[in-house]
C-alpha cells in the first residue's frame, strides 16, 4: 500500500486504475474511503469540476470529474466546503438528494487531486 503525507495528514492508496475514457484512484484518510475519477476532458465539457487539465503518457487529456466519499456503504459526491477551520473544514457531500456533512482536512479536493495525479502518472498542462 502506497502512502502520502500532506500537511501532517496521512493518505493510503488502495487502488489506482487506468482506462481509456476515465481513470480513478481509491484512497483512505483516517477511517474514510475516497475515490477521485478523472475523465477525458474536452474544452466545452461543463460537467468537469476541476479547473486543471492533465495529460497522460499517451497524450490524452484528463480532468478530475468526480470526488466521492464512502458513507454507510454508499458513495456520496463532493459538493463544496461549507465551513473553514485552521486545519480542517466542514464539507458537503450528496447522493440522490441526501446530504452528508463531514469534517475533513482543509483543501481536501486539491490534496486528493495532487495525490491522484501522482498515482496515475499524469502531468499538468
Amino acid at each position: 500500500m502506497k502512502n502520502y503525507t500532506v500537511d501532517h495528514q496521512n493518505y493510503h492508496i488502495f487502488k489506482a486504475e487506468s482506462g481509456t475514457d476515465s481513470q480513478f484512484v481509491h484512497f483512505q484518510w483516517g477511517k474514510f474511503d475516497f475515490r477521485m475519477t478523472f475523465s477525458i476532458s474536452e474544452n466545452n465539457e461543463s460537467q468537469i469540476n476541476s479547473k486543471n487539465i492533465f495529460s497522460s503518457q499517451d497524450g490524452s487529456k484528463y480532468a478530475a470529474d468526480k470526488f466521492e466519499v464512502l458513507y454507510h456503504n454508499e458513495w456520496y459526491e463532493f459538493v463544496k466546503p461549507t465551513a473553514h477551520g485552521m486545519q480542517f473544514e466542514e464539507t458537503l457531500w450528496r447522493r440522490n438528494g441526501k446530504n452528508y456533512y463531514a469534517e475533513f482536512p482543509r483543501n481536501l479536493w486539491n490534496v486528493a487531486e495532487g495525490i491522484c495525479v501522482q498515482e496515475l502518472e499524469l502531468t499538468q498542462i
